[in-house]
């Protein structure tokens, strides 16, 4: 791939990988399933790491399930800290501005919610890969500084992400995975061209 990713090209090579379907039908259905998502989770974190080391976009095989599963809950820990929890408190507040009549600004406050931690924790994930400590997620400035600085490279794969949750969310497994995947691909690369200075 090339040191400064486009979204677009990202997204065209990552579905011509071999067996891609099989590989997202998989990460799909195990996301459906609590607990047994952590294996999807460790699959998402597994490719981040590989995406961070070498810079290929290819997708791995599903092997070693104790080794996905640990790598599941470190994903875990950065998904419930950085996406989930934001979620959860921008969905309480939307709730006070709805029960003020104030329904369109709860729907532009989620929209910036969701943009806000999708971006925070793509940052969080790429600083808790470079240092394997998880004290490096309490240092909330630098991943929001992380964020601010690539947050235009990604908007449009939040964007996506959100178009995806948004027409596949019956099939949440699959719209949780895949909008995931598109995300730390991108996320992924990006980092790795600021880190290694391109």
């Amino acid at each position: 791939m090339k040191e400064k990713p486009i979204f677009e090209e990202v997204f065209a090579h990552l579905i011509r990988q071999p067996n891609c379907s099989r590989k997202l039908l998989i990460g799909s259905a195990l996301s459906f399933i609590p607990i047994v998502n952590l294996f999807a989770f460790g699959y998402l974190y597994r490719f981040a790491a590989q995406l961070r080391r070498t810079g290929q976009l290819s997708l791995p095989e599903w092997t070693d399930w104790a080794g996905l599963f640990s790598d599941g809950l470190k994903f875990a820990v950065v998904w419930l800290t950085y996406w989930l929890l934001p979620l959860v408190v921008g969905m309480f507040l939307a709730t006070g501005f709805r029960a003020l009549g104030l329904d369109a600004l709860a729907y532009v406050f989620m929209a910036s919610v969701f943009l806000a931690a999708s971006v925070l924790f793509c940052a969080a994930l790429y600083r808790l890969q470079m240092r394997c400590d998880y004290k490096k997620l309490l240092d909330v400035v630098l991943i929001a500084r992380m964020s601010y600085m690539k947050a235009a490279e990604f908007i449009l794969p939040v964007l996506v992400f959100a178009g995806i949750c948004a027409f596949a969310l019956p099939l949440y497994g699959f719209a949780f995975f895949a909008g995931f995947l598109l995300l730390v691909t991108q996320s992924s690369l990006c980092y790795r061209s600021l880190e290694s200075g391109k």
